[in-house]
Formats: C-alpha cells, sequence, structure tokens
C-alpha cells in the first residue's frame, strides 16, 4: 500500500470519517473488514493491484453477509485492470481526492458501476471460496506466468506490461516451437449453465465479469446477455494467427466456432481440470478432484469518482 502517495494519511489525519488500515498478510484482512463493518463504514477503499482486490471481494460475503459496502479501487498494483474497467485507473493520483469531493458533493448511482464477481468454489471440501474478476486457463496461465518472470521483472508495468504479454505470449504460440506444449493443450470438461459438459482438450479458457480490459483489448463476442463473459478454445487452435487478427480487429469469423473458437455469457460454470489456473494474477492449484463452481451470484458497486 502506498497511501501516502494518495494523500490517505493526510485526510485521515484531518477526517474523523476516514478509517485506515494496512494488511500485513492475507490473514489480516478479515479483521480490517469486521473492524469497518462494525465502525458502520459505508465504502472501502482499496489500494492495490488486482490480488488486493481479489483478496478483500473473498472475504466480503463472509464478512458483511447481504448488506455490502461499496468500494473504490486506487490503482497501485503491477496490473490494475478492476481499477481500469471500474473508473479510477485514468485518475491515478486524483482518484481519492475525487472521492472526498464526491462524498461532500453528493454520491448518486451515477457514480457507481455495478459488477458481479466470479465466485470460485472447490468441491473438494478443503478450500475456501475465492471471490475475483478474472479467471484463467490453460494459455492464459501461461501467459501470466510469462508476465511475472519476463516481463515484470523489466520493469514493465500497466499498459506496456499487457501488451509485451499479449505480443511474446501469441508470437511464440503461433511462430515458436511451442516447447511449453502450449498449442496441445490441457485437459478440460466444462458446462456452461444447463448445457451438455464439453469434453475437450483446451488452448485456454478466459472467464471474467468486467466490461473492459486494458488497451481496448476484448477478445470476446456474441451473446453477453448474462454475468460471466467468457473465451474457451479448442486444442490444438486451428489457424490460430487468423483467429487472433479477427479477434483483436473485433470481427470474429463465422469458421470460428465450429473451428473450436467459442464465446459468450452464462452464469454458472462448472468445470474440470487437474492443471494450475489463475484468478486475478495469482496461481491456484484445481485440488485433489479438481472439480470447480465458478458463479455469478454476488454482486457489488464500485465508485467511479
Amino acid at each position: 500500500m502506498n497511501r501516502k502517495r494518495y494523500g490517505v494519511l493526510h485526510a485521515a489525519e484531518a477526517d474523523p470519517d476516514i478509517f485506515v488500515e494496512r494488511s500485513g498478510s492475507t490473514g489480516d484482512v478479515a479483521q480490517i473488514l469486521q473492524k469497518f463493518r462494525d465502525l458502520g463504514v459505508g465504502t472501502v477503499v482499496i489500494d492495490g493491484g488486482d490480488g488486493t482486490v481479489r483478496e478483500v471481494l473473498s472475504q466480503c460475503p463472509t464478512v458483511f453477509g447481504e448488506t455490502m459496502p461499496l468500494f473504490c479501487v486506487l490503482p497501485s498494483g503491477k496490473t490494475n485492470v478492476c481499477a481500469h474497467d471500474t473508473g479510477t485507473a485514468r485518475h491515478k493520483r486524483d482518484t481519492f481526492e475525487r472521492l472526498l469531493a464526491l462524498r461532500e458533493g453528493g454520491l448518486n448511482e451515477s457514480h457507481i458501476r455495478r459488477r458481479h464477481v466470479l465466485g470460485i468454489e472447490w468441491e473438494d471440501g478443503f478450500h475456501e471460496p475465492v471471490y475475483g474478476m478474472l479467471v484463467g486457463f490453460g494459455g492464459y496461465r501461461a501467459a501470466t506466468n510469462l508476465a511475472q518472470t519476463h516481463v515484470h521483472s523489466k520493469g514493465l508495468n500497466h499498459n506496456a506490461a499487457v501488451a509485451m504479454t499479449i505480443f511474446s505470449f501469441f508470437y511464440g504460440a503461433v511462430f515458436g516451437d511451442d516447447g511449453t506444449g502450449v498449442r496441445a493443450g490441457e485437459n478440460m470438461v466444462v458446462t456452461l449453465d444447463d448445457h451438455n459438459a464439453r469434453d475437450h482438450r483446451r488452448f485456454g479458457a478466459i472467464l471474467t465479469t468486467l466490461e473492459s480490459f486494458l488497451l481496448g483489448v476484448w477478445p470476446f463476442w456474441g451473446d453477453a446477455s448474462r454475468p460471466i463473459i467468457f473465451l474457451d478454445i479448442d486444442a490444438p487452435p486451428p489457424r490460430l494467427l487468423r483467429a487472433i487478427l479477427a479477434v483483436f480487429m473485433k470481427r470474429p469469423k463465422p469458421w470460428m466456432e465450429a473451428a473450436g473458437y467459442r464465446s459468450g455469457s452464462a452464469r454458472d460454470i462448472l468445470i474440470e481440470t487437474h492443471e494450475p489456473f489463475i484468478i486475478d494474477g495469482e496461481t491456484f492449484e484445481a485440488g485433489p478432484n479438481g472439480h470447480l463452481r465458478i458463479h455469478s451470484d454476488l454482486q457489488v458497486g464500485f465508485i467511479a469518482p
């Protein structure tokens, strides 16, 4: 957390209605939120990146129940996809000051962006549910690992990191020798809502409840009437370069679905996999039986000052 940069500490010293807590570990988050709940806090400001947002949201159903506070994200991480989508990344250092001004001037629904949250549940009985905004499997995991080992280490963050990660990953997948086996994919069984399960090897899958990504990248198309937007690609992916160009130009081709490129929306998704996967930039294991349920039951409001 970098509260000094946003002027949080200075504001807290002058305003008795601002409470500041710093989390030293993941285990502290629930206690901090419980304190905020007991104090009657109506807006929780999160100073951090996507992983910090995930840690906070994961504790909220237990702490707050059905009476959720509003949230505002101060973009302080290496990637700030949630802050970008919920309207705070563009103001950066002015975000907190704008939030305080909005409190004085009157907060209304036009300042709030409602988003469903992905609830990830393990059916093994050993894992607590995790709540996040962006989940990825297969090739998405490979791209995230690439960002963490080769992109962020070079000092590239935010838009530059996203651009370099996308370029490096797809260049390797299309033109490289694929020494990582990304094109070969991995076994997954995916069931969307009440539809029949699809048991294929997957090149990759991405799920999100956000409405925009950095750099205007939006690799989804088709029906978007339900909260979870998904991209699901079979392996090995045929005509990958042509498909990539079509997606990034926002012109998906009629042949793509039959070739194993699927996109659309769902409310509830069941996934069976024995490979690790990514939730908001962090790797999670699939658990002993590999059965996951991803739902969209929780909805929260983010303030865009």
